[in-house]
């Protein structure tokens, strides 16, 4: 059975020295109020969890560290890690991860989440609400379908543990503006062939491949080796911002009745 964590002191305790220990063996660092509010946030997430499939990790430790700390790795990334206010789409954001870390850590980024269940899509937009995050938008919808309605419309797409990298490329890089990221959550032991396949969509989307960012998340157990695969989107999109519609459908359909 999930354990009961919503009164258990100790576990909260655990939780917010584990957290504490990864974020600094990161280079990083968060407000108690702001641990807090993970904390809150996974007390949320495991009393769904007795309803529906959220997640596997249920201990205060291992979310810690894979869910909580593992999210925050974005923040090293050079050109996020500089940045004080941007539009960030989560892809397949499950319970809210990374969403839901980054939305704690950052209140001047807007943050939408979106999955393709729609009562994961509900329990995000409730927590964040819960939590008082005002600045998260959650959504039930898939990468593909938004894109019809808000094509290059973030400056960084997210997708952490959803899609490999050819698939996602395919599905999200409609999302990202101009000169935008898009960002994979990765395992340091990402096999060639995928990266292959990845370098090959990239080319085909006109996305850059930049310098990965490899990031070891410590916990009590072991180092979580996280590696972070960053695509920049051409300055010129090859759709009409807004309505994910490329050049070559408008070819195809022709000039629109007037």
């Amino acid at each position: 059975m999930t354990q009961d964590v919503s009164a258990n002191t100790e576990a909260k305790a655990e939780f917010d020295a584990v957290l504490r220990e990864a974020l600094a063996g990161m280079g990083l660092d968060l407000l108690a109020e702001q641990r807090a509010a993970m904390w809150a946030h996974l007390e949320l997430v495991l009393a769904a969890n007795r309803q529906f499939n959220l997640t596997r990790i249920t201990s205060p430790a291992d979310a810690a560290v894979k869910h909580y700390a593992d999210s925050l790795s974005l923040l090293l990334v050079p050109e996020v890690a500089a940045a004080d206010r941007l539009r960030l789409l989560d892809v397949g954001t499950g319970a809210g991860f990374p969403a839901v870390p980054l939305a704690i850590a950052r209140l001047a980024w807007r943050i939408t989440a979106i999955d393709g269940t729609g009562k994961k899509a509900r329990f995000v937009g409730e927590a964040a609400a819960t939590l008082g995050l005002k600045h998260v938008r959650a959504v039930h919808a898939r990468a593909a379908d938004l894109a019809r309605r808000e094509a290059g419309q973030y400056d960084v797409v997210m997708l952490r543990a959803v899609a490999k990298l050819d698939e996602g490329i395919g599905e999200a890089h409609r999302l990202v503006k101009p000169n935008g990221l898009l960002v994979f959550y990765k395992t340091a032991a990402m096999d060639a062939a995928e990266w292959e396949r990845g370098q090959a969509a990239a080319a085909a989307h006109g996305l850059q491949m930049l310098d990965s960012v490899d990031v070891d998340v410590p916990s009590p157990q072991e180092v979580m080796h996280r590696r972070l695969v960053c695509l920049r989107s051409s300055g010129r999109p090859p759709w009409r911002p807004g309505t994910g519609e490329t050049r070559l459908d408008r070819a195809r359909r022709g000039p629109m009745p007037h």
